[in-house]
């Protein structure tokens, strides 16, 4: 897994690739928990070059939200593929995380948002 960071205007943008799973898990949490204590409180994680998540991968995302609620912030997610999307309505975390078919439209909400 790797996880590449860019900001855009007022936005953080995550850019996941690969696999996010139990392997990766502890180095993608402090990766993300990094963006959300340095960052500007609006995150968006791009998923469009992941391609598995599993337990693990979700516990991570759910450590980046829970931070950056912590600083009355806001996280969403972008380019999930179907089978992760299946993913996060089986778990309920579409209950949760706003979801966007692209990084650039979710950081267009985000900035849009105070």
């Amino acid at each position: 897994m790797l996880l590449k960071h860019r900001t855009q205007g007022n936005v953080d943008i995550a850019e996941l690739s690969g696999r996010l799973v139990m392997a990766d898990a502890a180095k993608a949490r402090a990766e993300l928990l990094a963006i959300v204590e340095k960052g500007t409180g609006r995150l968006v994680v791009d998923f469009r070059d992941v391609s598995f998540i599993d337990s693990s991968g979700l516990s991570v995302l759910i450590a980046a939200f829970k931070g950056i609620e912590a600083r009355a912030g806001k996280m969403v997610l972008a380019g999930l593929s179907p089978e992760i999307q299946a993913l996060m309505e089986l778990t309920r975390l579409n209950e949760i995380f706003l979801v966007f078919a692209d990084p650039e439209g979710a950081a267009r909400y985000l900035a849009s948002t105070e």
